[in-house]
């Protein structure tokens, strides 16, 4: 018989506490770096290089390169990083995933009960390094649960019945199937390589069977970042099709030189353990290296694969930097440009926000509406910490006081954004229920908009001028738009008494908004008005 109790009792549970301590001990490192995770990938990623560097050393440090493709994806959803610069992370990760049979290899699983030991009572009396406690138990526990593996398989490696078997899957498109099947079952590429390797280890396979099961187990590490994906924005969905494509890329290119790879790992020596795991380090090496140095060829045939017409929403500035010029007349012009972006990111954000009532994909523009207004908020928050590094030098009354306007007019555009917010949460609100809005009161608050549309397109366009004809122009919109709405609270009350109904208060929870959106318009016009006195009053460079 070729599976036994005794079997299944010591490998099922040291997969179940290998794939246990993977899991834990990624989270306890995310954990411990408190959120820099996300920053660390933000700011290390501007050169393809040191993206690759930092996902092949991010995931071995957490031992999951599902964690580090995963994190990259969300971080492209959510504008931290562009969509080519997760894809450094996303090739390096490859290589840092091949540190776990590495490990297995060198047989260091048998440190995993000092691991679990030293992880135990560090979290007992560690004192200021109590924090590595847990990341340390779970590292052992990875250990010891491969330890368990290793001793479950060890009676059976000269039997004729489990060897025939071995045989039989080791040809090559169904090893790669198997390595696969096995990866997307447990969702961890890990599981399959350590095996692998432990395999080797008991001379069950040799290191030419044992390829095609590791080129499986690439493959198969796709489909965590392709669930993780669904219901992101298009960038994010590119990132995640450029794992698969990357994978899948990297073992098609290998096959028609299996023969000579075989030899290569054969030449570099070692036992057949380590010789398998040198070939999953040494592939993953050599198809890093190829994805990374054609990276922009390699963008475009992601794009072709996933097509759309979605922009790319980051969170950067135009103008504001982290090496400011120390003179006030440099940085103020730079500091009424950035607020200048402000307001066309403003703009963006209700444009998106009055789409969400009658768009055929209401989930994708209401996202896209919550973003523009989260990069609202950080510019919002830069334009103040640059001003504040600028009110700590003594500066002329005059300057000062546009110092102050600027954080205040900024401070109005922000909470501007938050209406669109509100709209947009409103509409999706009431596709999410089945409930549309109809088609009458769609095309009112779309007549209501365009006049609101007018005013900060205006404002934007001017600024920081204001001159009579523009603050006469905005006044007469003003008054405009606030005839529109009392019509339209008019005429809902009149169809409320009609039909004898309470009426859908939605509406004029809508209405309600763009009046308040109205009136931030109105108080960002005067503080603009203001400021163009004053601007008027400072000579300004040719």
């Amino acid at each position: 018989m070729v599976a036994t109790w005794e079997l299944i009792f010591t490998v099922v549970p040291g997969v179940i506490l290998f794939l246990f301590g993977i899991e834990n001990f990624s989270k306890e490192i995310l954990a411990v770096a408190r959120g820099r995770f996300a920053t660390i990938l933000g700011d290390l990623t501007t050169n393809r290089y040191k993206g690759l560097l930092l996902g092949a050393g991010i995931t071995a440090l957490v031992q999951s390169s599902a964690a580090t493709t995963v994190i990259a994806i969300n971080l492209v959803n959510a504008g931290t990083i562009s969509f080519v610069q997760s894809l450094g992370i996303i090739i390096g990760s490859n290589i840092g995933t091949t540190i776990t049979s590495q490990l297995v290899a060198f047989k260091l699983t048998s440190f995993g009960p000092a691991f679990i030991i030293a992880g135990f009572l560090i979290g007992l009396i560690g004192g200021r390094y109590r924090f590595l406690g847990k990341p340390l138990f779970y590292f052992g526990l990875v250990f010891f649960g491969l330890t368990l593996v290793n001793e479950g398989i060890d009676p059976y490696k000269n039997d004729p019945l489990v060897l025939e078997l071995l045989g039989g899957i080791a040809f090559l498109p169904l090893a790669i199937f198997v390595g696969f099947l096995v990866t997307t079952a447990f969702q961890s590429s890990s599981v399959t390589t350590g095996l692998v390797v432990i395999l080797a280890q008991q001379g069950m396979i040799t290191m030419p069977e044992a390829i095609p099961f590791l080129l499986g187990a690439n493959i198969g590490s796709t489909t965590t970042a392709l669930f993780a994906s669904r219901g992101l924005d298009l960038y994010a969905r590119r990132a995640a099709a450029a794992h698969t494509i990357f994978n899948i890329g990297g073992v098609l290119l290998i096959l028609p030189f299996l023969g000579p790879f075989v030899d290569l790992i054969a030449l570099i020596g070692g036992t057949e353990a380590q010789q398998v795991a040198n070939a999953h380090l040494v592939f993953n090496v050599v198809a890093s290296g190829i994805f990374i140095v054609a990276l922009h060829p390699f963008a475009r045939l992601v794009i072709r694969a996933v097509p759309g017409e979605e922009e790319e929403i980051l969170f950067r500035t135009v103008a504001l930097r982290k090496d400011m010029p120390e003179s006030p007349g440099e940085v103020l012009p730079l500091i009424e440009k950035e607020v200048q972006y402000l307001y066309e990111i403003t703009h963006r954000a209700f444009d998106a926000a009055i789409s969400v009532f009658d768009a055929a994909k209401p989930p994708r523009v209401y996202q896209k509406a919550g973003k523009l207004e989260l990069v609202n908020d950080y510019i919002d928050e830069e334009i103040e910490k640059a001003v504040f590094v600028l009110s700590r030098q003594a500066l002329p009354e005059t300057e000062g006081k546009k110092t102050v306007l600027l954080v205040r007019i900024s401070n109005e555009l922000e909470r501007l954004g938050d209406l669109a917010r509100d709209l947009a949460k409103v509409g999706r609100n009431a596709h999410r229920k089945g409930t549309p809005f109809p088609k009458g009161q769609v095309e009112a608050m779309r007549g209501i908009y365009r006049i609101f549309d007018g005013n900060i397109q205006e404002l934007a366009k001017n600024f920081p001028h204001s001159n009579k004809e523009t603050i006469n122009s905005l006044r007469a919109r003003d008054i405009e738009l606030q005839r529109a709405l009392n019509l339209e609270y008019s005429l809902y009350l009149k169809r409320i008494a009609q039909l004898n109904e309470s009426g859908d208060s939605r509406y004029l929870e809508v209405l309600s908004i763009l009046e308040a959106a109205n009136g931030k318009i109105r108080d960002i016009r005067k503080l603009t008005e203001e400021y163009s006195q004053l601007w008027e009053e400072i000579p300004q460079p040719e």
